[in-house]
């Protein structure tokens, strides 16, 4: 059976200044449909270039990234904006919510920009009820906790039930009580729907909800005795 996600010898170097820093050096992987992966690493081990690289939202200096089939390298610029919007939900860390829009538009315009205006009304609901935010459809942002915007923010990820949920520290900015919140739809969206979600985290509790753990270290997979800040429970795999 192919895999959903292939990673194939990934490599991306940033220049800054006259400096080449390597962020990735030969990254591969592959992931099964329907798996919910943790990737945990240091600070620059190349975790957020990764990120990027499987959502299409940069290209690798050379390899390969596959996702349901479609190889990002043939796509063009727009057929990559097509291919994300149909099949995944991004979950960053800093919201990414429009200032301007109450938390209802900040949800709905995921299904706007798919094309899927007034869609599943009832999964909407089920979204918005299992987040805890049916009584915050009207406020804006800046009326919203820190907790309320992550949630905000998830079930726009949610709502058109993409196919591959990439998460960026989805609970970095979280307390304890909204982190389980975030972490438990994560889960339950990867159970019930079938969706494939893979997670950034340097948070050993947030990484035990998933059915796998890759770590990074140095822009390359390492295996976890080699990830010196890694306290928690490992299961590592190429």
């Amino acid at each position: 059976m192919a895999a959903f996600i292939d990673a194939v010898e990934l490599r991306k170097t940033y220049r800054v200044g006259n400096v080449e820093v390597p962020a990735l050096r030969g990254v591969s992987f592959s992931i099964q449909r329907g798996e919910f992966v943790s990737i945990v690493g240091p600070s620059g081990s190349g975790k957020s270039t990764l990120f990027y690289l499987l959502g299409g939202l940069t290209r690798a200096d050379s390899g390969r990234v596959i996702v349901d089939g479609d190889d990002f390298a043939q796509l063009s610029d727009a057929e990559r904006t097509a291919m994300r919007r149909r099949k995944i939900g991004f979950v960053f860390q800093k919201f990414n919510l429009l200032p301007t829009l109450d938390a209802r538009s900040n949800i709905g315009i995921a299904q706007d920009i798919a094309g899927r205006k007034n869609g599943d009304q009832a999964h909407f609901s089920r979204i918005v009820d299992l987040l805890g935010l049916k009584e915050r459809l009207h406020h804006r942002p800046s009326e919203l906790s820190g907790g309320e915007q992550q949630r905000v923010a998830l079930a726009r990820a949610l709502i058109n039930k993409p196919a591959l949920v990439l998460a960026d520290e989805p609970t970095g900015n979280l307390d304890s009580r909204n982190s389980d919140i975030v972490l438990a739809m994560l889960r339950q969206s990867n159970r019930e729907l079938g969706q494939t979600v893979m997670m950034i985290t340097h948070n050993p509790e947030a990484a035990s909800y998933a059915d796998r753990i890759i770590h990074m270290r140095d822009g390359q997979i390492v295996a976890p005795e080699q990830d010196p800040q890694w306290k928690g429970p490992c299961d590592w795999q190429h």
